[in-house]
């Protein structure tokens, strides 16, 4: 089954031109399947400048915005959006700075990821129960701090069960502060469990709603309260009071309806009576009064009749009643506290958390081993590499978690620059881990942004290895700049993966325009690429569209590849003359191509320093770009290089009057050196500018010796296409003015 996504929008502010946000071609990404797993690769081709990091950005978004989204859709039946989470994204080194994630992300042993998939249910679990007890004594129980009459009255009569609701009930903590081996050992003690009886309902919940005065009154030292006899007239007082209070305007009494009474005087009185009495009390009666009996709830509800008993025994001073009372009230919150108790026991009941625990703790007593395929992974691919060695171990201190080890050293969260290593080293083990965590991920499709645009040559194939077997059964798509990779990647799978070029210029063929199999070939193959320059099966001759310019486009390849070449003329010799703008030489390279590689090209072609140094470089058109895109844009950008290089050193050596002594070796660098070196005596101002010139020249892409020699690297496509047109353009148009500038402002001093 073809494995198709087909892009409908890509938005990422204004870098992405207009096509992207309305695909309707060049929009369809391919995977390759892989032979024996479920994945496949796309590789995706994008010279520095095109957007790939953008590209990955958007992909890694899980919030459409108006600025940034996308829309796909997967084999014409699901769509995928940010919302869908469906890519995971690997940057490149930059922002690898620390491996990150947890170590069950990385391991992929049976027992191993048994034990992660149990504590995770084990927590998960936990945190449900703590949360749903939290809101069970907080609902059922009024119990929401430490301080809480019911929970001092548990401390007192259950305090291991107190440890545990003390921090279930605290707002903060909400039973994270509990050992959980200790909970369960506990509420599985059935000895432990309390038995509840059946109690009046009404009286356990005036308990529960009523704490306050439950608290007070069973608090009170009831010896020390002395009798009083008129303390009933307190409770009479009260009530004339508050019916004087009431009617005072009227002038007769509602009770006798005896006519002209005096309300105010009546009840100033009755505040004066009551102010006796109450203030004739001793402090402990009196707080027994105000803060029991005389309670406002208690006139809402009193199931005890705390306060006739409170009044009764004040007056009497009769014990035996108010005991009796206390004790039952006592029994009650007892049971109160055993029923949150039981809460505990319950918790679990409906749920596998023992069994779990059970097989979990099993597990945590055997040590880690992982399945052969991740002992390769880790062990034999990333510690062979790096020289070191990393192994799994348990964390006795962090509840007997994995940990990968670098030596003695945690390795999840450490800084690169604290491990130690190369720089090669740091790229290669951040990389290896962050496509183990790929690897592990839920998603369904990985993005690879430039994953070996950083490293040692070294390292390039033993990635290519690790991206082609730790996400064998993911769908990835491979962003780069690098040629090399996509060369290495056929090394290690023979033809794993299709080929496209990301296009994104202003008035192009925008999109992902598919690479075809005979380009796809000479881009990974140098044997197929001498073979099309050999003209074999008459494929060049059918795709050349200017010959001169063909044959000039292919000097600085001609000359590197004929330095390993048996070299009797020394062409490679003439052809150098021919690379330097200061020199004056022809050749026939039509004669030398040949040679080199037995096809006729033309019978001749004569081409001068002065012909490359003014050949149009725009709208050029060398070779069919529909059938050899890459190879078109990389002739047509090797001839900008060595023809903008050439005037460079032209110019530079005729502004600056710059000696070039016969049989002496003089390159760009020199020339530049050499221009821009101040004179003595020179001014700081002086300094500075010429210094600025220097700095222009050295950093330009398009000059960097590289570009044109293919010393010691038969690779023609790389560097040459890595850049866009539109950069190209750029900086050719910046060198041209830079030169016209120094020649007005040099070249009559000098």
């Amino acid at each position: 089954m073809p494995m198709k996504l087909k892009f409908n929008s890509i938005k990422n502010q204004s870098i992405f031109q207009p096509e992207f946000q309305s695909f309707s071609a060049n929009n369809v990404i391919e995977f390759k399947k892989q032979p024996h797993a479920a994945g496949g690769i796309a590789v995706v081709y994008a010279p520095n400048g095109t957007g790939k990091s953008s590209l990955t950005a958007v992909l890694g978004n899980e919030e459409t915005r108006e600025d940034l989204s996308f829309e796909a859709v997967y084999n014409d039946n699901c769509t995928i959006q940010p919302e869908t989470k469906a890519f995971h994204t690997i940057g490149d080194q930059i922002s690898r700075n620390v491996i990150e994630g947890e170590t069950s992300d990385y391991l992929i042993g049976q027992d191993i990821r048994r034990e992660y998939a149990l504590k995770k249910k084990i927590a998960d679990g936990f945190e449900k129960a703590f949360n749903e007890l939290n809101i069970e004594y907080k609902n059922d129980y009024k119990t929401t701090k430490v301080s809480d009459y019911l929970l001092t009255a548990m401390q007192v009569r259950n305090l291991e069960a107190y440890t545990f609701v003390r921090d279930i009930v605290n707002k903060q903590s909400k039973g994270k502060n509990i050992d959980r081996g200790q909970f369960l050992s506990y509420v599985r003690d059935v000895q432990k469990q309390p038995r509840l009886e059946v109690v009046n309902s009404e009286k356990k919940e005036f308990v529960i709603s009523n704490a306050k005065i439950v608290e007070r009154f069973t608090q009170i030292d009831l010896v020390q309260i002395v009798a009083n006899t008129e303390v009933q007239k307190i409770e009479q007082s009260d009530d004339a009071i508050n019916i004087l209070g009431k009617y005072k305007h009227l002038h007769n009494c509602i009770v006798c309806d005896n006519d002209h009474i005096d309300g105010d005087l009546l009840l100033q009185r009755k505040k004066e009576r009551r102010k006796r009495i109450y203030e004739s009390l001793d402090a402990k009666t009196k707080a027994l009064l105000k803060d029991v009996a005389m309670d406002s709830k208690l006139g809402v509800s009193d199931p005890f009749e705390i306060k006739k008993t409170v009044l009764a025994f004040i007056a009497s001073g009769e014990m035996e009643a108010i005991s009796s009372l206390r004790e039952e009230i006592l029994t009650y919150v007892n049971e109160v506290v055993d029923e949150m108790v039981v809460a505990l026991f319950n918790i679990f009941v409906p749920t596998s958390m023992y069994s779990w625990w059970d097989e979990y703790s099993s597990l945590l007593e055997t040590q880690p081993t992982l399945d052969s395929e991740e002992l390769l992974y880790i062990q034999e691919i990333i510690s062979e590499n790096i020289g070191r060695n990393i192994r799994i171990t348990r964390d006795d201190d962090s509840d007997h978690n994995f940990k990968l080890m670098l030596d003695d050293q945690a390795l999840l969260g450490m800084d690169r620059s604290e491990m130690h290593l190369s720089s090669g080293e740091q790229n290669f083990i951040s990389l290896a881990f962050a496509l183990l965590l790929a690897r592990h991920s839920g998603q369904e499709f990985i993005v690879l942004d430039d994953p070996i645009s950083s490293f040692d040559s070294v390292y390039k194939n033993k990635i290519a290895f690790c991206i082609i077997k730790f996400l064998e059964n993911k769908k990835q798509i491979i962003l780069t700049h690098n040629t090399d990779l996509i060369r290495l990647l056929n090394v290690q799978m023979k033809d794993c993966f299709n080929l496209y070029i990301l296009n994104n210029m202003d008035g192009g063929r925008n999109g992902f325009l598919p690479v075809k199999r005979d380009e796809k070939n000479i881009l990974i193959s140098l044997s197929d690429l001498v073979n099309l320059f050999q003209n074999k099966n008459g494929k060049l001759a059918s795709i050349i569209h200017d010959k001169r310019l063909f044959l000039m486009a292919m000097i600085p390849f001609l000359r590197g590849y004929i330095h390993i070449m048996n070299d009797p003329e020394d062409l490679y010799g003439q052809l150098s003359r021919l690379m330097h703008g200061f020199e004056n030489g022809s050749l026939d390279i039509a004669d030398v191509y040949k040679k080199t590689f037995g096809y006729e090209v033309e019978p001749t072609e004569v081409i001068s320093v002065s012909d490359i140094l003014n050949v149009p470089i725009s709208g050029l058109d060398i070779i069919d770009a529909e059938e050899y895109p890459l190879l078109a844009d990389t002739l047509i950008q090797t001839l900008i290089y060595y023809h903008i290089r050439m005037k460079v050193e032209y110019e530079l050596v005729s502004i600056f009057n710059i000696p070039h002594p016969e049989g002496q070796v003089l390159l760009l660098t020199d020339i530049i050196q050499k221009a821009f070196r101040p004179a003595a005596g020179a001014t700081q101002e002086q300094k500075e500018k010429l210094r600025n010139h220097r700095v222009l020249f050295t950093s330009r892409k398009t000059l960097l010796n590289e570009f044109n020699h293919f010393e010691g690297n038969m690779n023609i496509f790389q560097p040459a296409i890595d850049i866009t047109e539109t950069a190209l353009q750029k900086e050719v148009a910046d060198i041209e003015n830079e030169l016209i500038q120094l020649r007005a402002e040099y070249a009559t001093v000098h």
